[in-house]
């Protein structure tokens, strides 16, 4: 087996390169951080090939090109930075082998004509080199096939790959139609085409891309969309999913970044959190857990979500009580709320999510307490009550050491006199990973 082991939609604009864009390739910083984080993602899957598919390598209507030289190279010496220059060598077993099997099977591909890799090509290859190291290479171009063509030829291509250890790479940006100043001027489909696929490949719901309406893709000037096709047919194929590491538009062109690696099968809280908030921040919209949620968080609970960013807390929010129907449910409410709701601190800003880390406390059910010498800092969280106020502190609080203080943080924190009658109660916490 395996075929296609790992895959990502990359965007391929030349001026994320600083030696294109210079100064303003600060503009894209965070599309240059996704990549980076890519080439080590990719890396981590051993692969002997890569398959590089590009909107602007040579193209036809009717076939799909296959580039048959056995060396090829490219540079942006049109974007003035001749010295970005990439080379690879191309498996020109396989292609050969590949045009006629897919012909086979009722795909047309066909030769390429001979031209130097093109920027959709070079961008990405130059931006992943741990990613690209030692493999060989085919080069696809795009046609004019239906959209639901590419999708049957990407299943096609991991089944044809068995036996083989393939990464897929589909260079390729979203809308072109941003905003008033993008290369093609601005119409209203273009911000609709990207939250569209942008939210269906965070939400792995690929069908929502297969089935959109050919109208909205015209009119959203995009040129990304075939090489995803592709890629997203031999990822479901492969069994992979699909995490977007970045998404922006700061040129009126959107630049995504998306890995495609096997699915874990498990319920991962960070990731889970961070798109909870980052879809959020974009819609405002709460997403649905993935699916299958984990028997930890299958029941109703109460919880604390505490995000940081480095040593600096940006929020913590959570429930006395359970209010959601699943404690994965709760989950997602209370990051959103960590984020950006919590009155302590402004709101956490988009650029911010990738830096955060998230601890997630599931909260047993409190008890009430009689005497302060049952309450243990390190062990037990407190919630104290006087009349209309109330507080709750977390245990583990690295300040916080005697019962004494706890109690005392806990009355400051609700504005009550450590002295008035106080009602207390204690509980525990577990953190889940």
């Amino acid at each position: 087996m395996p075929g296609i082991v790992a895959g990502a939609l990359c965007a391929h604009p030349p001026i994320l390169l600083t030696e294109v864009g210079r100064l303003e390739s600060q503009r894209v910083r965070t599309t240059a951080q996704a990549m980076r984080e890519l080439d080590v993602l990719l890396a981590g899957h051993p692969a002997d090939l890569a398959i590089v598919i590009s909107p602007h390598s040579p193209s036809s209507m009717t076939s799909l090109p296959v580039r048959h030289a056995a060396h090829v190279a490219g540079d942006l010496a049109r974007f003035r930075a001749p010295q970005v220059r990439v080379e690879a060598i191309v498996d020109t077993a396989l292609v050969t082998a590949l045009v006629g099997d897919a012909q086979r099977a009722g795909f047309a591909l066909t030769w390429a004509e001979e031209s130097d890799l093109d920027h959709g090509v070079v961008v990405p290859l130059y931006s992943l080199p741990q990613a690209m190291a030692n493999k060989r290479c085919v080069f696809l171009g795009v046609s004019g096939w239906p959209l639901a063509r590419f999708f049957a030829f990407g299943a096609w291509l991991h089944q044809r790959l068995l036996g083989r250890s393939a990464i897929l790479l589909a260079s390729g940006d979203l809308s072109h139609r941003l905003t008033p100043d993008a290369p093609y001027g601005f119409r209203p489909e273009g911000p609709v085409f990207d939250r569209l696929v942008i939210d269906a490949l965070r939400d792995c719901e690929w069908e929502r891309i297969e089935g959109m309406d050919p109208e909205l893709i015209e009119e959203a000037g995009e040129c990304g969309l075939r090489p995803l096709a592709i890629l997203l047919g031999a990822a479901r194929a492969a069994g992979l999913s699909s995490k977007v590491l970045s998404y922006e538009g700061p040129f009126g062109v959107g630049y995504p970044v998306v890995a495609f690696t096997p699915a874990a099968g498990v319920f991962d809280i960070q990731d889970v959190a961070r798109r909870a908030i980052e879809t959020y921040l974009r819609s405002r919209q709460l997403i649905d857990p993935p699916q299958p949620i984990p028997a930890a968080l299958r029941e109703p609970s109460a919880l604390f979500v505490t995000l940081r960013k480095g040593r600096e807390l940006r929020g913590c929010v959570g429930s006395l009580r359970p209010t959601a129907p699943t404690a994965a449910h709760e989950l997602i409410r209370y990051a959103v709320a960590s984020a950006v709701r919590d009155p302590r601190f402004e709101p956490v800003r988009m650029n911010e999510v990738r830096d955060l880390s998230i601890k997630v406390q599931l909260l047993e059910p409190a008890e009430p307490v009689t005497d302060m010498a049952t309450l243990d800092p390190n062990l037990y969280g407190i919630i104290v009550r006087c009349g209309e106020r109330q507080a709750l502190l977390l245990p583990g609080i690295d300040e916080i050491v005697t019962p004494e203080q706890q109690l005392r943080a806990a009355c400051e924190k609700a504005g009550i006199d450590r002295f008035a009658p106080l009602q207390v109660e204690r509980f525990r916490a577990r953190t889940i990973e």
